[in-house]
Parts: C-alpha cells; sequence; structure tokens
C-alpha cells in the first residue's frame, strides 16, 4: 500500500518538474511562451465550440486456425465548449462525451469497451496578468451499465456519479495553468438500488451520498509539437480530510484520488486523425474483490466479509478516426 503511493508521489512530482523545465526551455526559444493572459477584453465576447471524431474498427475470418471471433467495434467522442469573458470576469464551459461498443458476431453480445461523461464549469475573475480567482465545477459519471466478464454488474448512470466543487486560485499561461484549492467538496453518489445494500464507491450501505471534503489541485498543459501534432495532458489530485475508517488499513494510509489524462493527436488530412490516449486512476475508495488461486472464489476475512483491496487503473487506446471541428465565430476578440 504505501509503496503504491510514493510511486504515484514520485511519477507527479516528475511530471510537475517536467513541465514547469520544459516551459522553461520553451520560453527562452519561443516568443508564443511569453505572451500573458489578455486582462483587457473592453467587450464581452461569446465563443462557442466543439469537435466529434468517430473510430470504426472490424474483424473478420473463416476456419482461420489461430483463432479469433469476427467482431466490429464503434466509439464516438464528442467535445462543446462555451466561453465567455468581459473585462477581468470570465466563464468557461466543456462537455465531454465518449462512448464505445464492440460487437462479438459470435456470441451475440453487445461489449462497452468506453464510456464516459463529463461536464466542468469555471468562473473566474483576473487579479493579475496570470493570476485569477475562481470557482470550478466538475461532474463526472457514465451513461449506461457497466459489466466485468460481460456477467457481473460493475457500474451504471450515477453509480458511481462524482460531483466536485472548488474555490481556489489559478495560474494560467499560454501552454499551461495551474489551479489549487485548499477547500474543495467531492460528493460521490451511487443511485442504482443493486448497490444500496453494500459498502461501494466511499458510500456507505444504506445510503446513495457520500460527502467528502479536502483539498484540490489540477494541472493542465497543452503544446502544439508541430502544426499537425497536438499533446493535451491533465493531472488532478484530491486529499480528502477526512478518512474511511472501515477501509483504512493503517494510520500512515492517505486517502488521495488521482486522475491523469494524456491525449495525443495526430493530424492526417483535415478529416482524417491519430490518436493515442491513455490514463491513470487511482482511488482509494474504489474497492476490487480479492479472489481465491482458482480466480472465482472469494476469499474472506477475519469478520466473515469478502475481502476487497485498492488497484491503480489503467487506460490505453489508439485509433484512426474521422473528424469534425467548429468554431463560432472563428476569429476571437482581442
Amino acid at each position: 500500500m504505501k509503496t503504491k503511493f510514493y510511486f504515484l508521489i514520485i511519477a507527479m512530482l516528475v511530471y510537475t518538474t517536467a513541465i514547469s523545465q520544459e516551459v522553461r526551455d520553451l520560453a527562452t526559444t519561443t516568443s508564443e511562451v511569453v505572451k500573458k493572459v489578455d486582462t483587457t477584453v473592453k467587450e464581452k465576447t461569446w465563443i462557442f465550440g466543439g469537435s466529434s471524431l468517430i473510430t470504426f474498427g472490424q474483424d473478420y475470418m473463416v476456419n482461420w486456425n489461430a483463432g479469433g471471433v469476427p467482431a466490429i467495434n464503434v466509439k464516438g467522442v464528442g467535445n462543446v465548449y462555451l466561453k465567455y469573458a468581459k473585462n477581468k470576469i470570465f466563464w468557461e464551459n466543456v462537455l465531454d462525451v465518449n462512448y464505445g461498443i464492440q460487437r462479438n458476431f459470435e456470441t451475440k453480445i453487445n461489449t462497452k469497451t468506453d464510456d464516459k461523461l463529463e461536464f466542468n464549469t469555471n468562473f473566474g475573475y483576473l487579479i493579475g496578468k496570470n493570476w485569477n480567482l475562481g470557482a470550478l465545477v466538475k461532474y463526472q459519471t457514465q451513461m449506461t451499465q457497466g459489466y466485468k466478464n460481460d456477467t457481473i454488474l460493475t457500474s451504471n448512470f450515477m453509480t458511481p456519479g462524482y460531483l466536485i466543487t472548488s474555490l481556489g486560485i489559478e495560474y494560467k499561461r499560454t501552454m499551461w495553468s495551474f489551479f489549487i484549492s485548499p477547500i474543495t467538496g467531492k460528493t460521490t453518489f451511487k443511485t442504482d438500488n443493486r448497490f444500496y445494500p453494500i459498502n461501494s464507491f466511499a458510500v456507505d450501505s444504506g445510503k446513495k451520498v457520500h460527502i467528502g471534503v479536502g483539498a484540490f489541485m489540477k494541472v493542465a498543459y497543452k503544446y502544439d509539437i508541430h502544426p499537425k501534432i497536438h499533446l493535451d495532458t491533465k493531472l488532478e489530485l484530491f486529499y480528502d480530510y477526512i478518512q474511511q475508517p472501515y477501509y483504512q488499513v493503517d494510520n500512515n494510509s492517505l486517502n488521495l484520488d488521482v486522475n491523469f489524462e494524456m491525449r495525443w493527436n495526430f493530424m492526417i488530412t483535415k478529416w482524417l486523425m491519430a490518436t493515442l490516449y491513455t490514463a491513470i486512476i487511482y482511488d482509494y475508495d474504489i474497492r476490487f474483490p480479492v479472489y481465491q488461486a482458482d480466480g472465482i472464489t472469494p476469499k474472506l476475512g477475519y469478520d466473515g466479509k469478502p475481502m476487497t483491496t485498492d488497484h491503480v487503473q489503467f487506460k490505453e487506446n489508439f485509433g484512426l478516426s474521422f473528424t469534425y471541428n467548429f468554431k463560432v465565430p472563428n476569429k476571437e476578440k482581442k
């Protein structure tokens, strides 16, 4: 347990240090980096835009000795944003939707491969060239039921669902930003009645909501390495001041949630793009069952209840996609 936390902390320090060093290096060679946030917007500006992409994959075989099953998979990704700015006030709203499905033609089973519904809104007031005071709200869940091995229900809409509300200060540059809040509320929901009688997602049995209070930090970094190669990363950390007693293993346990995402976009043509996406999630309150050597029979603790453990979650996907982007107006007002 301790080793996992040390690994995560070291990884985050290296990540943050690397970004800071890279920005310093780029600042000495690229004039665009030293441009600061414009705090003198004289007229109100609304900007509406977004992007979408759809990815297809297909496998087909007949009498194929090496094995395999015919299948088709489809994934859609959508992003819509609405931004407002006037004088020193700004308001940013972003909606992200991901959904993927695979169809096995032999078993006639549809398997979900991706599912994400996330909305972020950030209202702020500029207090300097690069500093602003802001209120951040983040809502995240999935849209449909999730299963393990197509049989064990693991999630559903708003089970879990997360709502983060923060008041803090942000430092923002052209390519990167840093937001920190000492007081943040994290509300976890489990509205599916099938999860009601058990402890799951930090929500006690017999309850549907858990409210945590802690500190929140968000680091975002975007960079166009080449006109056709774009890097977009995000690191979010939440430390809960209130430990969960029925999950706490020892006095050194830290209730630290980690959410890291990295996306590489490679533009092949105006409509065709290759995307490499990776994500790492660690949430001490998301528990995984511990099984016997057969991988089926659950292990039982001294209290006779099934044992659970925490895990670092990792996800990666790569695909070729058809993409479309739009922005209204096309040029921002200065």
